[in-house]
């Protein structure tokens, strides 16, 4: 499929620069394509009960407008991969009400607008940005719009969070606020910065305005995003009382709603209660902060941030068709990170308001980059919410307590991520934790070169005479916010029939479960496990006392260890000291080859679970699918 773009527009690149990003981002603008794909198109028409368009008004200012039907899925059609036809039914101080009404004599730069899809269930989301072709009014406040795509792409879901939405079609939209030319030194209603400073969702328009000089490599667009967070991610600040601070999180790096703010100067910023329907909207002009820049507005945060100094707004009550069910609970991301406060606040729980930390109590080297680091879980006293994991989930802890924001460099060429590093990251457990009440978990992690986390909780090891695979106490105070925990990648209760195949460190999320099935004393079932390793005695190491412990405690579970190394493996496995009744290590000298595959009884109906590198991984599932394994088999996990 042809791409849309023919390089990053100055705005997107002059980001790119000053954040120190690599020159591989240079070329990742071939992702967006020129048109739907046929995934997207039935995405947009068949999950969705609205869709976020932006819209740009008189003044050139874009406004991001709620499009829907009745709050019923399918009030979106796509007749071909170019296009989205809209069956809308708007309400007066939408922007889209505004736009649509008297159409045919609009100029023809507002016709710009992009969409952003999310099923909020699913936290799948896919972006468009196009032009308005045609409007037909039906009715009062009811049209047919098609929208010619020629930008498509899907998106990160990364911050989230998840509702269970349904039909509202009672909604009784009535403006409580609207200025629409805001002068400068007046405030919001305290009404709407409650709004904004309780908001956990924003969806953002912008738009790029063609410079005429490199408009045909660079044409004029619009666009259309969204950011997520815990509430009160999003900040008003005091002193004006109109500018609002939005901070932004690590994410694909593409930068491309912050790329148009960077050049047009402008944003639009729209709000939702899934609760009531209330819906604000606001637009102004913007502008992006970086590097020092960002301390002397906000705290502790290591990012960029955009502020948008209010221009315009409206606020129209019991809006939206559709609210979030009644006694569903909201999901929250596990990568958002706890809220940062403005210069001007006074901190009230920035710091330390996570409801449980992890403490790191002791430590066992297992080489010199590789180990297993033990921490206690401390939960707020009164703290209702137990910490739950499950065999094969990954934990998200926030270290920015301990580390602290990274110092401001202009340049970091041998390191460009650490500028903007915000201390969060995501391992799997490699501990096995089958209740709701977790005290301690296990995390098995390798040191990354020039990594900031692993770095400094390594250097704590050296501090201690070398004693490999000796645990050792930790004295230090060493202390990181549990985000969250995340992964779909777990051990079922059901009879086993599995295929595990992992690469290296991804061995991890196949101890946790290993060491939970030797827990369960009625599992059942077979398991193939291939495991590709360059050091095979350190990762034996690891599953030595699970190995020992399987045939006496879960005799009715066979498992089968395939062994892949060029690396010499150690006499104890050569001699099979491990293989009884239900247990078969056998040793395969190189890579996993594609003809090993074949020798898997029933491969194609073993539902199979990969955790590896990328490269890796793609071999992997590339070897599968030629022995007719299918995708719905298949089933991977992220290398954290």
């Amino acid at each position: 499929m042809a791409t849309a773009l023919q390089g990053w527009h100055p705005g997107e690149t002059k980001l790119h620069n000053l954040l120190h990003f690599p020159d591989s981002i240079a070329a990742s603008y071939v992702v967006i394509e020129s048109q739907l794909r046929e995934q997207h198109r039935i995405f947009h028409t068949s999950n969705l009960p609205f869709i976020p368009l932006t819209v740009i008004d008189e003044d050139g200012r874009p406004w991001a407008g709620i499009a829907a039907g009745s709050g019923e899925i399918g009030f979106v059609t796509s007749p071909d991969l170019k296009t989205l036809v809209f069956g809308l039914h708007v309400w007066d101080g939408d922007p889209l009400a505004e736009l649509l009404d008297g159409w045919s004599g609009k100029a023809e730069e507002r016709a710009l607008t992009a969409g952003l899809g999310i099923e909020f269930s699913t936290r799948r989301r896919n972006k468009f940005a196009g032009s308005v072709r045609g409007v037909r009014a039906v009715a009062k406040e009811e049209y047919v719009v098609r929208v010619e795509v020629n930008e498509a792409v899907g998106n990160c879901p990364k911050y989230i969070n998840t509702r269970h939405l349904i039909p509202h079609p009672n909604a009784n939209p009535t403006i409580a606020h609207r200025v629409q030319s805001m002068p400068p030194d007046s405030q919001l209603p305290t009404e709407v910065i409650n709004m904004i400073t309780s908001a956990d969702t924003v969806f953002i328009a912008s738009i790029y305005k063609a410079d005429p000089a490199t408009a045909r490599t660079y044409p004029s667009h619009a666009g259309m995003n969204a950011r997520g967070g815990l509430p009160g991610f999003i900040r008003v600040l005091p002193s004006d009382g109109h500018t609002v601070v939005l901070p932004d999180y690590s994410g694909n790096r593409f930068l491309s709603s912050l790329g148009n703010i960077e050049a047009s100067g402008v944003a639009g910023f729209t709000i939702v209660d899934f609760e009531t329907g209330d819906v604000l909207y606001l637009t102004g002009n913007a502008k992006n902060l970086v590097g020092e820049e960002v301390g002397k507005v906000m705290k502790r945060h290591a990012g960029t941030v955009t502020v948008l100094e209010v221009t315009g707004y409206t606020l129209v009550k019991d809006a939206l068709p559709v609210r979030q069910a009644p006694g569903s609970e909201v999901g929250r991301s596990p990568y958002s990170p706890k809220v940062k406060y403005l210069v001007e606040e006074d901190e009230q729980g920035g710091a330390g308001d996570a409801a449980h930390k992890a403490r790191l109590e002791s430590a066992r080297q297992l080489s010199h980059d590789l180990a297993v680091f033990r921490f206690k879980v401390e939960s707020k006293q009164h703290e209702a919410k137990t910490l739950s994991i499950r065999p094969g989930q990954a934990i998200v802890l926030d270290f920015m307590d301990w580390l602290g924001p990274p110092t401001y460099r202009h340049m970091a060429d041998t390191a460009p991520g650490s500028i903007n590093d915000d201390r969060v990251r995501t391992w799997t457990v490699s501990s096995a934790h089958e209740d709701n009440n977790v005290a301690w978990f296990e995390l098995t992690m390798r040191e990354m070169k020039g990594g900031a986390v692993t770095g400094a909780l390594f250097n704590i090891l050296r501090r201690h005479p070398r004693t490999l695979r000796h645990q050792i106490h930790i004295a230090d105070s060493v202390v990181a916010d549990i985000v969250g925990v995340t992964g779909d990648f777990v051990l079922s209760n059901d009879e086993l029939d599995v295929l595990w195949v992992a690469g290296g460190i991804g061995i991890t999320p196949f101890l946790a479960m290993l060491d939970a099935l030797v827990s369960r004393e009625n599992a059942s079932g077979d398991i193939i496990f291939a495991l590709s390793t360059r050091e095979p005695d350190i990762l034996l190491e690891l599953l030595r006392k699970i190995l020992t412990d399987f045939p006496k405690r879960v005799p009715k579970l066979t498992i089968t260890l395939d062994l892949f190394t060029r690396a010499p493996v150690g006499t104890d496995i050569r001699a099979a000291a491990y293989n009884t009744d239900n247990i078969r290590v056998r040793i395969h000298e190189g890579r996993i080859i594609p003809e090993y595959w074949e020798t898997v009884p029933n491969i194609t109906g073993k539902d199979v679970f990969i955790c590896g590198p990328n490269g890796f991984g793609n071999v992997v599932v590339d070897g599968l699918r030629a022995v007719g394994v299918s995708n719905e088999r298949i089933q991977r996990e992220g290398f954290y």
